[in-house]
């Protein structure tokens, strides 16, 4: 064992294999255009009558400057994003900034195409801040904690990536260049976005560095920090205002690069960066170099095949260093505080009046629909008629619902994590990316090869978090963190092949917005008998989900294995999100929703907790169903958007209402 850690290279050590690899690409490209001696004219004095010289002046250079500083600066802006909010989690996209910009960019290019061609960094930056706005106007009662923070940051994400997926469903010609553009392009025309980026980055650098020891304070309790004379809500404030403009000049500059602000962090801190001042120089040196590494490479690949987007690449490359780096790194179990504390003293009454909701959901979507004659019921004689039509789209909505819920309860209680969700583990995103290779690739395909796609994308990612979780003795914050690097991976995948434009690629992204439209009996069948087989066995894991929140060594003294119990709850999760997300795509809003709705309601216990959360996430999607299928009738909406426009908002009223 010793030896083998003698001969393990250092992250020190791979990072600067990546930067001496980028270099040495970066100069093979530089002499396929100009000979060596000509380099310092070109970067000083271009000769304008020159082609080459002017692409590699206006073109080459812009590009591999505004590589190193976009990644400075994401990294820069992930790690004070991870140090006030204390935890490995958080990075630029966590507060809503990506999704906020890719929206405004995409429904500005709808409705004014010229303003959108002129002032596209601008616009992009009013969407980040304002998607900003709301996550901190959400979070203000709770005195911007970092849970509230984080919570709310999902949401607004969430429900921005839904009204971005309406208006590209909706809007599907002429939108193929916006999934290039949301996956990040670092492609340069001119020195205009290195001349606008270098200077708020050279700014983020020199406040952080102000900034340096309230944030190392932040380490400490609250309590502790407070004893110092340090102003906790002020220092985050700045600091996180600080994060989101380095994050959204940066969007405004080259588009969404995810995952370099979660990985810089992380590679600097598994490098032996300790120290906050140590870990800032580290994570803008990794995040700038990271960047740069993944640009060549898809620079280099490009010779081969399709330029890809810099954001998948990004996520192509550092998804693995996240795997090697992560036994390196020793993460220290913290458990986190719920939101709602209150405890609910009539759970029986609160669930009857659940389960009735459910029922009035469900009639009311069986039987009310529009018409030539103008909105109606169906009579008992119509209904036989339309049971065929609508009884196995709204099983699967309702059964899909119920497993996701179930899956979201699981991971968030086993982790004491309320940031988690179905998605983290991977399962969803793989099942999406299994399916849509099997569209692009085979000549033609069966929904019972559809299905198995699903499953072995999804079984992928299940046996990928079980091997590494094994080694941590599935470690809840390990686990997350690699269901993160696997999730970012398939998503930069995904990203790619939605990229192709391909007019097949059009049925892919209905199912994976949650489509429920080409749902058979045979499929709402499965769906309920998977659901009727689940539904029971939870319970039996309720004592577990009822001890690990307590901490691992809490948990041993009462008696309970915790390496074989999150095991077989990881297993039941991914389990039962696999089975909804082969039915109708990877709608794992619910997932996150449900269960929080279901606390704050006052459900803490586990059983009651899971019952009330299954309840809800049928009567969620049911739901949005039904509005998805009658708002824009003759056209449908996909159940996954209308669930996150209904459940966002309304878990962001009940956060605000929870503090009065």
């Amino acid at each position: 064992m010793l030896a083998q850690d003698k001969f393990r290279p250092s992250p020190a050590a791979i990072i600067l294999c990546l930067f001496l690899a980028a270099l040495v690409s970066a100069a093979m490209r530089l002499s396929d255009l100009l000979p060596m001696h000509d380099w310092w004219q070109v970067a000083s004095n271009p000769d304008l009558n020159s082609y080459v010289q002017v692409l590699v002046h206006d073109s080459v250079l812009p590009r591999f400057l505004i590589a190193l500083v976009a990644g400075g600066a994401l990294g820069l802006s992930g790690t004070i994003f991870q140090q006030v909010l204390r935890t490995p989690l958080a990075d630029p996209s966590t507060l809503g900034v990506s999704a906020g910009a890719y929206l405004a960019l995409a429904l500005a290019t709808l409705w004014f195409p010229a303003l959108a061609l002129s002032v596209r960094e601008l616009i992009a930056l009013a969407g980040g801040l304002v998607a900003f706005a709301l996550v901190f106007l959400i979070a203000w009662p709770h005195r911007l904690s970092p849970v509230a923070l984080i919570l709310a940051g999902l949401v607004v994400t969430f429900v921005c990536g839904a009204v971005s997926a309406a208006v590209s469903l909706s809007y599907s010609l002429g939108m193929t260049g916006l999934f290039v553009w949301t996956s990040g392009s670092l492609t340069q025309n001119d020195w205009s976005a290195v001349s606008r980026l270098f200077p708020c980055t050279l700014f983020g650098c020199v406040a952080a560095a102000f900034l340096t020891r309230p944030l190392e304070l932040l380490s400490l309790n609250d309590e502790g920090a407070r004893s110092l004379g340090l102003p906790l809500f002020y220092v985050r404030l700045l600091a996180i205002v600080l994060a989101v403009l380095l994050a959204a000049f940066t969007v405004s500059a080259v588009g969404v690069i995810g995952f370099v602000g979660f990985a810089a962090p992380f590679i600097a801190r598994a490098a032996g960066a300790r120290r906050l001042p140590h870990r800032m120089v580290a994570s803008v040196a990794i995040g700038a170099i990271l960047l740069l590494a993944a640009d060549e490479a898809l620079q280099q690949a490009a010779r081969f095949m399709r330029e890809i987007p810099a954001g998948a690449a990004t996520g192509l490359l550092g998804a693995p260093l996240i795997a090697i780096f992560l036994r390196r790194l020793p993460v220290v179990e913290t458990p986190t505080a719920p939101i709602a504390e209150n405890r609910n003293h009539r759970p029986l009454l609160y669930l009857a009046i659940t389960a009735a909701v459910l029922l009035v959901v469900i009639w009311v979507s069986l039987s009310l629909g529009p018409s030539l004659g103008g909105w109606s019921f169906a009579s008992p004689s119509q209904m036989q008629s339309l049971l065929i039509w609508r009884l196995p789209r709204l099983a699967a909505a309702a059964s899909a619902g119920i497993l996701f819920a179930l899956s979201g309860t699981i991971i968030q209680r086993m982790t004491s994590n309320p940031m988690a969700s179905p998605e983290v583990i991977g399962v969803s995103t793989g099942a999406a990316l299994g399916i849509l290779l099997l569209v692009l690739l085979a000549p033609s395909f069966t929904p019972l090869s559809q299905l198995a796609a699903a499953a072995a994308g999804a079984i992928v990612s299940l046996i990928a978090v079980l091997l590494m979780g094994y080694r941590s003795r599935y470690n809840p914050d390990h686990v997350l963190l690699f269901g993160i690097a696997i999730n970012t991976a398939f998503a930069a995948l995904i990203a790619v092949l939605l990229g192709t434009g391909l007019p097949r690629v059009f049925g892919v992204m209905q199912w994976m917005a949650g489509s429920t439209y080409s749902t058979t009996p045979m499929q709402a069948t499965i769906a309920v008998t998977v659901a009727a087989i689940i539904l029971p066995i939870a319970p039996f894991f309720t004592r577990w989900l009822d001890l690990l929140p307590l901490g691992a060594a809490s948990s041993k003294a009462l008696g309970l294995s915790t390496s074989a119990s999150r095991a077989a709850l990881l297993l039941l999760s991914a389990i039962s999100a696999a089975a909804a997300t082969l039915l109708i795509g990877p709608l794992s809003f619910v997932g996150l929703m449900a269960p929080h709705i279901a606390r704050t309601l006052g459900f803490q216990r586990a059983l009651p907790h899971m019952i009330a959360a299954a309840l809800t996430g049928a009567a969620i999607t049911t739901c949005a169903d039904f509005i998805g299928r009658v708002a824009l009738f003759p056209n449908q909406l996909p159940v996954g958007i209308v669930a996150t426009l209904i459940g966002g908002p309304y878990f962001l009223w009940l956060m605000r209402k929870q503090v009065r």
